[in-house]
């Protein structure tokens, strides 16, 4: 039924859970599964040359984070027990709810499994949740996971 999962992860705990459902749904159905993690710290050419910092500098630091993220989200899949399944690991920068609609319709998965953990700040309230952005621009099904508490 699911040939394709797309699971958008943050590294954040409540994220986690959302992994574990996709881990699942990715065992049960055979599935290959794409974690996308999008960085929006992240700065394009144009910001690195206004910070007056070295880009090099900066794009040894990017790279750090980026291993750093592959790393815990690799130990996540191990925690989970999901070794077993076909998985691929996509490290994505720019802005995290356009990214993942972009990639989304770049790969065309057959469902996106996501977290949520509600509008708990101000931000969230007057610009929206990234869950809530991602199913209403989405023409993939979106299973939105609450957070586990």
């Amino acid at each position: 039924m699911y040939n394709k999962i797309l699971c958008p992860l943050d590294l954040s705990i409540r994220s986690k859970f959302a992994l574990s459902i996709a881990i699942s749904y990715a065992r049960l159905f055979k599935s290959e599964l794409i974690i996308l993690n999008v960085h929006d710290e992240f700065l394009n050419k144009k910001e690195m040359v206004m910070s007056r910092v070295s880009i090099d500098t900066i794009l040894e630091e990017f790279k750090i984070i980026a291993h750093q993220s592959k790393n815990k989200i690799l130990d996540s899949v191990k925690e989970l027990d999901g070794d077993d399944i076909k998985k691929e690991i996509i490290l994505k920068e720019g802005n995290v709810k356009k990214s993942i609609i972009n990639y989304a319709n770049t790969v065309n998965p057959d469902i996106i499994i996501m977290g949520t953990n509600g509008k708990d700040s101000l931000r969230d309230y007057m610009l929206g949740t990234t869950a809530s952005y991602v199913v209403e621009n989405s023409i993939y099904p979106v299973l939105v996971i609450p957070g586990d508490k």
